[in-house]
Parts: structure tokens; sequence; C-alpha cells
């Protein structure tokens, strides 16, 4: 069963500043890993140092890193920051 995606209205406002030619491939890459929740295809691994009880995850898609919690007893990814990387990029 497919994950919902929720993007707060912050993240939406960090989303619009990406150039349109790479919103589609981020978007669809969050959309594909909610499909499936395939890990390796996705580059998805846990944030060092995040703490147990709610780690945070973190998803490459080209030059631009998605940030996020997975509720698995609510099927849902909760979008949390969506940037383009940087040298020493702090999640």
């Amino acid at each position: 069963m497919p994950y919902e995606i929720w993007i707060p209205r912050r993240v939406e406002k960090q989303i619009a500043d990406i150039p349109r030619e790479f919103i589609s491939r981020v978007l669809d890459d969050l959309e594909g890993f909610a499909d499936g929740l395939d890990y390796k295809r996705y580059d998805v691994r846990k944030v060092k140092d995040s703490p147990a009880g709610a780690p945070r995850y973190r998803m490459r898609s080209g030059n631009y890193r998605v940030v996020f919690f997975l509720h698995h007893n609510r099927l849902i990814i909760e979008v949390i920051s969506v940037r383009r990387k940087s040298g020493g990029m702090e999640y």
C-alpha cells in the first residue's frame, strides 16, 4: 500500500524556489519511493544523530536533498525540507 506524502506550506515555498526542470524529478522520486519504499533505488538513508523515536531520513534526487519523517503506523511521509545540496550540509 503506498504511503501518502504530506508537504507543509513552508516546504511548498522551498519547492517553489527550485528551477522547473528539477521540481518534477524531485517530486517523481518522492512519489516513487512512497509507492514501494525502495531505500536503495532512491538512495534513502537515516540521518545520523536523529532521535530513535522519530528518525529523520534523507533522499538524494540529483543535486537536491529531501529530508522527511516516515510515519509507518499512519502510512505517511512528512517532508521537512527540500534543498540543494551544499558542502557540509546539516540535516
